[in-house]
């Protein structure tokens, strides 16, 4: 016979565990002077408010966004992937070049199917929470310094190579 006090904790802790984020890893080091910064800001939204957005590229996440705050990272000239993802949902990819000495500025907001999902958990829980990403003209200083600076982190030089 099972125990049902115990196999509801278990049963949660199992189902909260299988939806966590990816573990985080450094981005490569760009040599001084030759990148481009790229700009990802979250916007504040009631969906999703509480779920850590993973901000990442290829196959690997770089930091973790709340509500209201951005990260600025240094990336090489070329062309990159970036994806937004929240816990086991389908990331969202947008491609991106970055030219030297350029700032790119990405927004990420809650999709509206977000919206509708949160009225039926079971289904939030089973699809996740999808996100929004676009590339957009860089907000004016003034906007941008509502957010909260999130920095990633840098491989030594010479890693990765």
């Amino acid at each position: 016979m099972i125990n049902v006090r115990l196999g509801i904790p278990a049963a949660l802790f199992a189902l909260l565990s299988a939806c966590s984020s990816a573990p985080l890893r450094p981005l490569p080091a760009p040599a001084a002077g030759n990148f481009g910064e790229v700009v990802v800001y979250r916007e504040w939204a009631f969906a999703a408010g509480g779920i850590p957005l993973t901000v990442g590229v290829k196959d690997g996440g770089f930091v973790l966004l709340s509500n209201s705050e951005k990260v600025t990272a240094r990336f090489t000239p070329g062309e990159h992937e970036i994806f937004v993802q929240a816990r086991s949902s389908d990331p969202t990819k947008l491609r991106i070049t970055v030219k030297n000495g350029q700032v790119l500025c990405l927004r990420t907001s809650a999709s509206s199917s977000t919206y509708g999902k949160v009225a039926l958990p079971p289904v939030l829980m089973i699809t996740g929470y999808a996100f929004y990403l676009d590339e957009v003209p860089c907000p004016s200083h003034d906007e941008l310094s509502k957010y909260k600076e999130v920095g990633p982190s840098y491989e030594p030089p010479g890693v990765g190579k």
